[in-house]
């Protein structure tokens, strides 16, 4: 009887002591990283991992921007452009008992940004002659203050060089909804390609990352 209750208690501790074992853990749960392509649209973006859960692999990511710009951009001849951003996501990775932050990934999120323009352009305005309003239009140097919402959802690979060093693909796609303070309704201005500081609609998404963990 002894006998049978041993093997019993022995057939119980091996698949626990096997399924122990097929759990890759990962002890750094704070990374930080950069996103070489905002650099293109005069930006500078940083992101912050935080490992969210000690028994799932789910990560809560923020990055901030920065952006300013003086010349020609998107067809656009700016004074000067000034701004900064953030984007704020949940990503969870997809590879089973595993808590390292590489393979396979989900992630979704929101998106703000603020701009402050100056450039030359035409535009109209307003002004008061015996009691009546008139518009006119000139051209001149104007100041913009344009502000942008939206959400994001990807799927992506990272790799781990190491324990510490990473390097992450992703693509997806999002919606980007623009307003700026001398148009009503969406942003008209700047608003070229999905790539434009004030576009709105929907559009592909996509980069890459470098980082590390600590």
């Amino acid at each position: 009887m002894k006998k049978i209750l041993g093997i019993f208690i022995l057939s119980g501790l091996i698949p626990l002591a096997g399924f122990t074992q097929d759990v890759e853990a990962y002890s750094l749960r704070t990374g930080a990283g950069f996103v070489p392509q905002y650099t293109i649209s005069g930006g500078l973006r940083f992101d912050i991992d935080r490992c969210i859960s000690k028994t799932s692999n789910q990560w809560l990511i923020v990055s901030p921007q920065v952006f300013m710009v003086t010349g020609r951009r998107y067809n656009h001849d700016f004074k000067n452009l000034t701004g900064f951003g953030i984007d704020l996501k949940h990503r969870v990775f997809l590879k089973p008992q595993s808590m390292k932050p590489s393979g396979f990934y989900a992630e979704y999120g929101g998106v703000f940004q603020y701009f402050s323009i100056t450039d030359t352009r035409t535009y109209s305005t307003s002004y008061s002659e015996d009691g009546a309003e008139y518009f006119t239009v000139k051209e001149g140097e104007i100041n913009t203050k344009l502000y942008k919402f939206g959400g994001n959802f990807h799927l992506g690979h990272q790799w781990l060089i190491g324990d510490k060093v990473y390097i992450d693909m992703f693509a997806g796609a999002g919606i980007r909804i623009s307003h700026n303070n001398r148009n009503d309704g969406f942003d008209t201005w700047y608003n070229n390609s999905w790539v434009d500081y004030g576009y709105s609609g929907t559009l592909l998404d996509g980069g890459f990352r470098l980082g590390f963990y600590f």
